[in-house]
C-alpha cells in the first residue's frame, strides 16, 4: 500500500526505538499529527514549543536515549532554538522534526516560512531540509546516528508539508545511518605510555571529571580508574554523581561556585587529568591563570573541545568508556604515593557562609540540605538556572549517579527545569522526580503546569521565591554597589493559587520554624505538588569566583 512521508517519518522513529515524542501541532506538521493518531508512539502535548524541546532534553538527559520533539514551521520552529542551543552546549542527543511550507513556496516569504536550517546551522551537529520524499529514511537514520555518536548533540530535520503528504509505493529503509566523512568513532593510537610517564613524574596531580562520563556510559570505568589512582578528584556541575561522595579522594565540585578545596587543589596542581570535561570559563575562571603550573592530559571524544581555553599538553581522543578502561589496564602495579598531596588538599578549609535568615524566613541552603537528605536514593532532580541551581549543585555531591541531577549547564537557560522534569518523569514514571526552580525561571515556562496535570505526573515542584532575579541581584550587590537595576520581582503572583488553578495542590513556606514538617509532607504527596518557599531576598551563593578572577581568589562571604 502507498505510504505518506509523515508515515515514513514515524516508521523511522519506531525503527530507532523511539517510544515517546514531545510536541505541539500546527499547520505545517498536521500530516505528522494525522499519522500519529493511529501510531503506537506516545505523544506528549506541551503548551509551548520551548516546553517540548526542554521536555525532550529532560527525557534524553535522564535516559541517555535521544529525545524527540515536533514543531510546526515559523514560530513553532523558532521556539525550539533555545533548547537546541542548550543541547548543543551540554552534548545532549536531541532530534527535532519541524514542519515547513510547501516546496514551491520556499523562498517566497510564505505564511510562517522560516529558514530553520540556516537558523540552526551553528547549533546543530546535523540538519537538513527533506526535498525528496524518497530521501527521508536515509536522512532520518543519519540524523539519529549523528545525534547519538561521538559527543552527542542535537540534529534537526525540516519537513515540508507536501513531502509529508506525498505518497510512495515502495520505501527503502537503510540498515545504518552512516554519513560520508563523519567518523567520530575512528580508532586512534592512544598515548597511554606518555600519560603514565606524566603521572609518574607528577607530585600534585588532580583529576577533573565532566559530563563525558555519563554520555559515554563510562561511569563504571571512570570510577574504577580513580579508585586505582586515588588522586584528588573534582567534578564539574554536569559530572556530579560520577564520583561517590564516600571516596576520600573526592573534593567536590570545581569552578565558580565550587568548594574551596577543589579550586585550591586545581590551582596548585602540576598535572590535570581531565576526563570528559570541556573546561569552560565557569570551571577555569581566568584561563590565563588557570592551573598555571599544570600540564593538561585531556581525555575527550571530540577533538574540537581540546585546547579551547588552555593548551592541552597531551590529548587522549576517544570514547571515555574505552579510553578510561584501557588506561586502567595499562597502569603499572606500582603507582606513586600521592597520599600526602591528598591530605594537603583535604586540609584546606571549606568555610560555610553565614546563613542569611532575615525576618525569620526559611534558609534556602538549609532547606536544600534537608531536601537532599529526605529524597529517595534514586530520585531524579531538575534544577533551573540561578542561585537555587548553585545551592542545589553544592549539595548534590551525595547523589549516586550522574544522571540524577539534571540542569542546563553551558547555556544556562532559565525556564529549563519545569518542562525538563516532565521528560524525566515520562522516562522514569515510577521514580521520584523533584523540580527545583526559582521565581524567575518558573514563570518562563509556567504554562507546563498544565502538561503535568494532563498526564497526572507526580512531579514535586519546589519554588525558591526571593522576589528577585537572585543571581543577577547578587552580582549587582557585589560588583555594582547594590544598584539593583530591573531585578526586583516584588509583584510576583501567588504561585500557590496559580498551581491550584492548574489542579496542582500547593503550600507556602514563609517561616524557618516548621521547615522539616512542611518538606516531609510535600515529598509524601501522592501526586504532583508545589512548595513555594519565601526565602530572604539577599541570601547569596558562596563560595564564589568573580568573573575574570582565578579559582584561587574566592569570595567567601558578603562584604561589610
Amino acid at each position: 500500500m502507498p505510504i505518506t512521508g509523515a508515515q515514513i517519518a514515524l516508521e523511522c522513529l519506531m525503527r530507532e526505538g523511539v517510544e515517546v515524542v514531545f510536541g505541539y501541532p500546527g499547520g505545517a506538521n498536521i500530516p505528522i499529527y494525522d499519522a500519529l493518531y493511529n501510531s503506537p508512539i506516545r505523544h506528549i502535548l506541551t503548551r509551548h514549543e520551548q516546553g517540548a524541546v526542554f521536555a525532550a532534553e529532560g527525557y534524553a538527559r535522564a535516559s541517555g536515549q535521544p529525545g524527540v520533539c515536533l514543531a510546526t514551521s515559523g514560530p513553532g520552529a523558532t521556539n525550539l532554538v533555545t533548547g537546541i542551543a542548550d543541547a548543543k552546549m551540554d552534548g545532549v542527543p536531541l532530534v527535532c522534526i519541524t514542519g515547513q511550507v510547501r516546496r514551491p513556496m520556499i523562498g517566497t516569504d510564505a505564511f510562517q516560512e522560516t529558514d530553520v536550517v540556516g537558523l540552526t546551522l551553528p547549533i546543530t551537529k546535523f540538519n537538513c531540509m527533506v526535498t525528496r520524499t524518497e530521501d527521508l529514511p536515509r536522512l532520518m537514520a543519519q540524523a539519529f546516528h549523528v545525534a547519538r555518536s561521538g559527543r552527542p548533540g542535537p540534529v534537526l530535520i525540516d519537513l515540508p508539508v507536501d513531502v509529508s503528504k506525498e505518497q510512495l509505493e515502495t520505501v527503502e529503509y537503510p540498515e545504518t545511518g552512516e554519513l560520508p566523512g563523519y567518523t567520530p568513532e575512528k580508532k586512534v593510537e592512544l598515548p597511554l605510555d606518555q600519560v603514565i610517564e606524566m603521572l609518574a613524574s607528577s607530585r600534585r596531580p588532580v583529576a577533573i571529571v565532566g559530563a563525558g562520563a555519563k554520555w559515554g556510559g563510562a561511569t563504571a570505568q571512570v570510577r574504577d580508574l580513580l579508585d586505582r589512582l586515588k588522586l584528588p578528584t573534582v567534578t564539574t556541575v554536569q559530572g556530579l554523581g560520577t564520583v561517590p561522595e564516600d571516596r576520600d579522594y573526592f573534593l567536590g565540585m570545581v569552578g565558580m561556585h565550587g568548594t574551596r578545596q577543589s579550586n585550591i587543589a586545581v590551582s596548585h596542581s602540576d598535572l590535570l587529568l581531565v576526563l570528559g570535561a570541556r573546561l569552560d570559563d565557569r570551571v577555569t575562571g581566568d584561563p590565563t591563570r588557570f592551573a598555571k603550573h599544570a600540564k593538561i592530559v585531556h581525555f575527550e571524544i571530540d577533538p574540537a573541545q581540546l585546547s579551547r581555553v588552555r593548551p592541552c599538553d597531551l590529548p587522549v581522543v576517544g570514547d571515555l568508556k574505552d579510553t578510561a578502561g584501557r588506561m586502567l589496564s595499562a597502569l603499572p602495579a606500582s603507582l606513586p604515593d600521592w597520599s600526602a598531596w591528598l591530605e594537603e588538599t583535604r586540609s584546606v578549609p571549606n568555610p560555610q557562609p553565614k546563613e542569611n535568615v532575615g525576618q525569620g524566613k526559611p534558609s534556602p541552603t538549609l532547606l536544600l540540605e534537608m531536601l537532599f537528605e529526605m529524597i529517595q536514593p534514586d530520585a531524579l532532580l531538575t534544577a533551573d538556572v540561578g542561585q537555587h541551581q548553585m545551592w542545589a549543585a553544592q549539595r548534590a555531591s551525595g547523589i549516586a549517579h550522574p544522571r540524577q541531577f539534571i540542569t542546563s549547564g553551558g547555556l544556562g537557560a532559565m525556564g529549563f527545569a519545569l518542562p525538563a522534569s516532565i521528560g524525566v518523569q515520562i522516562a522514569y514514571p515510577h521514580r521520584q522526580v523533584v523540580c527545583i526552580t526559582g521565581d524567575g525561571g518558573f514563570q518562563m515556562n509556567i504554562q507546563e503546569l498544565a502538561t503535568i496535570q494532563r498526564y497526572s505526573l507526580p512531579i514535586k515542584i519546589l519554588v525558591i521565591d526571593n522576589k528577585y532575579l537572585g543571581m543577577v541581584r547578587q552580582w549587582q550587590q557585589l560588583f555594582h554597589d547594590r544598584r539593583y537595576s530591573e531585578v526586583d520581582l516584588y509583584d510576583n503572583p501567588d504561585f500557590v493559587r496559580i498551581g491550584e488553578a492548574y489542579g496542582i495542590p500547593g503550600t507556602l513556606m514563609n517561616r524557618g520554624t516548621d521547615m522539616e514538617r512542611q518538606l516531609t509532607e510535600f515529598l509524601a504527596s501522592p501526586g504532583s505538588a508545589q512548595l513555594v518557599v519565601e526565602c530572604p531576598a539577599e541570601a547569596n551563593v558562596y563560595p564564589m569566583v568573580a568573573s575574570g578572577a582565578p579559582l584561587s581568589e574566592m569570595i567567601l562571604e558578603d562584604k561589610k
